[in-house]
Protein backbone atom coordinates (compact mmCIF):
# COMPACT_ATOMS: atom_id res chain seq x y z
CA UNK A 1 0.00 0.00 0.00
CA UNK A 2 3.04 2.46 0.56
CA UNK A 3 4.25 1.74 -2.64
CA UNK A 4 1.08 2.66 -4.60
CA UNK A 5 0.67 5.81 -2.28
CA UNK A 6 4.26 6.43 -3.20
CA UNK A 7 4.04 6.02 -6.68
CA UNK A 8 0.80 8.14 -7.09
CA UNK A 9 2.38 11.02 -5.34
CA UNK A 10 5.15 10.93 -7.73
CA UNK A 11 2.57 10.43 -10.82
CA UNK A 12 0.68 13.23 -9.82
CA UNK A 13 4.07 15.70 -9.14
CA UNK A 14 4.69 14.50 -13.12
CA UNK A 15 2.02 14.81 -14.32
CA UNK A 16 0.26 18.27 -12.39
CA UNK A 17 3.50 20.00 -13.16
CA UNK A 18 1.11 23.42 -13.22
CA UNK A 19 -1.52 24.64 -11.46
CA UNK A 20 -5.30 23.67 -13.01
CA UNK A 21 -6.70 26.12 -14.55
CA UNK A 22 -10.44 26.50 -13.18
CA UNK A 23 -11.76 24.47 -16.51
CA UNK A 24 -10.37 21.37 -15.18
CA UNK A 25 -13.77 20.38 -14.14
CA UNK A 26 -15.57 21.91 -16.50
CA UNK A 27 -16.77 19.50 -19.58
CA UNK A 28 -16.39 21.33 -23.04
CA UNK A 29 -18.10 20.30 -26.33
CA UNK A 30 -14.80 21.31 -28.35
CA UNK A 31 -11.12 20.73 -26.28
CA UNK A 32 -9.50 21.84 -28.88
CA UNK A 33 -11.09 25.14 -29.20
CA UNK A 34 -10.58 26.00 -25.53
CA UNK A 35 -6.71 25.11 -25.84
CA UNK A 36 -6.35 27.39 -28.85
CA UNK A 37 -8.11 30.20 -26.73
CA UNK A 38 -5.61 29.75 -23.66
CA UNK A 39 -3.12 30.11 -26.41
CA UNK A 40 -4.15 33.30 -28.10
CA UNK A 41 -4.53 34.65 -24.82
CA UNK A 42 -0.14 34.46 -24.74
CA UNK A 43 0.36 34.69 -27.75
CA UNK A 44 -0.72 37.34 -30.40
CA UNK A 45 0.18 35.15 -33.76
CA UNK A 46 0.03 31.54 -33.38
CA UNK A 47 0.73 28.81 -35.96
CA UNK A 48 0.14 24.99 -35.07
CA UNK A 49 1.97 22.87 -35.98
CA UNK A 50 0.86 19.07 -37.51
CA UNK A 51 1.31 17.34 -33.90
CA UNK A 52 -0.37 19.67 -32.20
CA UNK A 53 -3.36 17.66 -31.33
CA UNK A 54 -3.60 13.87 -31.02
CA UNK A 55 -7.04 12.27 -31.28
CA UNK A 56 -7.02 8.84 -30.04
CA UNK A 57 -8.52 6.77 -27.69
CA UNK A 58 -5.68 6.43 -24.56
CA UNK A 59 -7.92 5.22 -21.48
CA UNK A 60 -9.28 2.20 -23.37
CA UNK A 61 -13.14 3.61 -23.53
CA UNK A 62 -13.97 3.39 -27.01
CA UNK A 63 -14.47 6.92 -27.02
CA UNK A 64 -11.48 8.99 -28.91
CA UNK A 65 -9.52 11.67 -26.16
CA UNK A 66 -7.46 14.30 -27.17
CA UNK A 67 -3.92 15.31 -26.15
CA UNK A 68 -2.28 18.34 -26.81
CA UNK A 69 1.21 19.33 -27.44
CA UNK A 70 1.74 22.74 -26.94
CA UNK A 71 5.71 22.91 -28.00
CA UNK A 72 4.02 22.33 -31.10
CA UNK A 73 2.89 26.04 -31.29
CA UNK A 74 4.65 28.89 -32.55
CA UNK A 75 3.94 31.54 -30.49
CA UNK A 76 4.69 35.27 -31.62
CA UNK A 77 7.45 33.94 -34.06
CA UNK A 78 9.73 31.25 -31.80
CA UNK A 79 8.73 27.46 -32.09
CA UNK A 80 8.38 26.22 -29.21
CA UNK A 81 7.16 29.34 -27.34
CA UNK A 82 5.53 27.78 -24.64
CA UNK A 83 7.96 25.30 -23.53
CA UNK A 84 10.16 25.74 -20.35
CA UNK A 85 13.52 24.35 -18.90
CA UNK A 86 11.67 21.11 -18.40
CA UNK A 87 10.00 20.01 -21.53
CA UNK A 88 6.39 22.11 -23.29
CA UNK A 89 3.10 21.42 -22.00
CA UNK A 90 0.88 18.79 -22.68
CA UNK A 91 -2.81 18.33 -22.00
CA UNK A 92 -4.78 15.49 -21.48
CA UNK A 93 -8.61 15.80 -22.22
CA UNK A 94 -10.68 12.72 -21.71
CA UNK A 95 -13.92 12.48 -23.49
CA UNK A 96 -17.40 11.68 -21.72
CA UNK A 97 -20.28 9.25 -22.92
CA UNK A 98 -22.32 12.08 -22.75
CA UNK A 99 -20.64 14.50 -25.51
CA UNK A 100 -18.13 16.88 -24.35
CA UNK A 101 -14.16 16.77 -22.93
CA UNK A 102 -12.85 17.25 -19.57
CA UNK A 103 -9.09 18.28 -18.61
CA UNK A 104 -8.14 14.86 -16.94
CA UNK A 105 -4.30 15.92 -16.54
CA UNK A 106 -1.72 18.49 -17.77
CA UNK A 107 2.30 18.11 -17.56
CA UNK A 108 5.74 19.40 -19.26
CA UNK A 109 6.81 16.49 -21.14
CA UNK A 110 9.76 16.15 -23.86
CA UNK A 111 7.24 13.95 -25.78
CA UNK A 112 4.92 11.13 -25.50
CA UNK A 113 4.21 7.54 -27.47
CA UNK A 114 0.73 5.48 -27.67
CA UNK A 115 1.74 2.00 -27.21
CA UNK A 116 -0.40 -1.02 -27.17
CA UNK A 117 0.61 -3.83 -24.25
CA UNK A 118 -1.58 -6.70 -23.72
CA UNK A 119 -4.54 -5.45 -25.65
CA UNK A 120 -4.44 -2.25 -24.01
CA UNK A 121 -3.22 1.61 -24.71
CA UNK A 122 -0.99 2.96 -22.41
CA UNK A 123 1.14 6.51 -22.61
CA UNK A 124 5.11 5.88 -22.31
CA UNK A 125 5.90 9.94 -21.54
CA UNK A 126 9.19 11.49 -21.69
CA UNK A 127 9.92 13.76 -18.74
CA UNK A 128 12.38 15.41 -16.65
CA UNK A 129 14.13 13.06 -14.72
CA UNK A 130 13.40 14.85 -11.26
CA UNK A 131 9.86 12.56 -12.07
CA UNK A 132 11.89 9.62 -11.43
CA UNK A 133 13.56 11.13 -8.68
CA UNK A 134 17.02 11.46 -10.15
CA UNK A 135 19.27 14.67 -11.01
CA UNK A 136 20.76 13.24 -14.09
CA UNK A 137 20.33 14.73 -17.79
CA UNK A 138 18.92 11.53 -18.72
CA UNK A 139 14.84 11.65 -19.65
CA UNK A 140 12.39 9.93 -17.58
CA UNK A 141 10.57 7.50 -19.41
CA UNK A 142 7.21 6.68 -17.60
CA UNK A 143 4.32 4.27 -18.64
CA UNK A 144 1.17 5.28 -17.60
CA UNK A 145 -2.08 3.29 -18.06
CA UNK A 146 -5.21 4.99 -17.90
CA UNK A 147 -8.64 3.69 -16.77
CA UNK A 148 -11.93 5.90 -16.69
CA UNK A 149 -9.45 8.98 -15.84
CA UNK A 150 -7.46 7.49 -13.26
CA UNK A 151 -3.93 7.81 -13.79
CA UNK A 152 -1.86 5.02 -13.52
CA UNK A 153 2.12 4.28 -12.85
CA UNK A 154 3.32 1.13 -14.79
CA UNK A 155 6.83 1.44 -14.73
CA UNK A 156 9.39 4.73 -14.80
CA UNK A 157 13.27 4.29 -16.43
Amino acid sequence: MAIRIRILALLSAALVSTVLPARAAEIVPDAQAVVQAEVAKRCKTTAYGEDFADNVDFNNDKLVDAIFNLGAVNCDGVPGGLCGNVGCPHEFYIQVAEGGYFLAANADLYGYELKQRYGNKVLELKANAASCGRDDSEYCVMTIRVRGAQFDTISKK
